[in-house]
């Protein structure tokens, strides 16, 4: 069976629709690496959930063949330890407390692995981070442009030193697209109703987009039906 890098685009407490995706690629543990590129919490509802899924992976296969990014998301938490601010409940943060709370888990935990999450993965041809690079050198990039830049991208033509995957900016279409600098994006707007959407790359360099539309248990009503479990 040969290998595959598999690169998941944001999910955002989109738990039902992670396991989705996962079952349509047919994820094989022993010979698919998987990339995260970020924002595994806010504004979605099952965020405890997302997060502890990926972290059960990790433990099964090695942070090497399941690699999870940082994104602006998990910045949030970090920077705010957990505690819901005005910033970030603009930005969904309410969810995710809700989703802890209804776990009955402290998220102190899983902040510290937010902490320790990287910015970049290198695979070789292609360079993947949540936001992509503001600059064409990863070296001139600095944190905040790998977790938050997007300006780049309605008026950069400049290409960078290897292709970039990354998620952060989806299209009001839903769909993953090309920049102008050659770059992939794969967030797909999910936890809006969007897909959530994975690049393949085989072993011998072809590639498939594959993705999955938004769960409907993924849903307000099912969270309240859980609240009354």
């Amino acid at each position: 069976m040969s290998e595959r890098l598999i690169i998941i685009g944001d999910i955002h407490g989109c738990y039902h629709t992670l396991l989705d995706l996962l079952r349509k690629l047919d994820y094989v543990s022993r010979t698919d690496t998987l990339v995260f590129v970020g924002d595994y919490i806010d504004r979605g509802s099952w965020a405890c959930d997302v997060v502890r899924t990926l972290r059960e992976l990790q433990r099964q296969v090695g942070r090497d063949r399941v690699i999870c990014l940082r994104g602006n998301h998990e910045q949030f938490a970090i920077d705010y330890a957990g505690s819901l601010t005005p910033r970030w409940e603009r930005n969904g943060g309410a969810a995710t407390l809700r989703s802890y709370d209804l776990n009955g888990a402290d998220m102190e935990d899983d902040i510290a692995w937010f902490r320790s999450l990287p910015l970049v993965y290198d695979a070789g041809e292609i360079l993947i981070c949540h936001a992509g690079l503001s600059y064409p050198q990863l070296r001139d990039n600095t944190e905040e442009d790998l977790l938050w830049g997007r300006e780049w991208i309605a008026y950069d033509r400049q290409p960078r030193e290897k292709q970039v995957v990354f998620g952060h900016t989806p299209l009001r279409t839903f769909l993953p697209y090309t920049t102008g600098t050659g770059d992939i994006c794969i967030d797909c707007g999910c936890v809006y109703g969007g897909s959530l959407c994975a690049l393949v790359i085989q072993e011998d360099g072809s590639r498939a987009l594959v993705s999955v539309r938004k769960s409907e248990k993924d849903s307000e009503t099912e969270l309240e039906n859980r609240e009354k479990e």
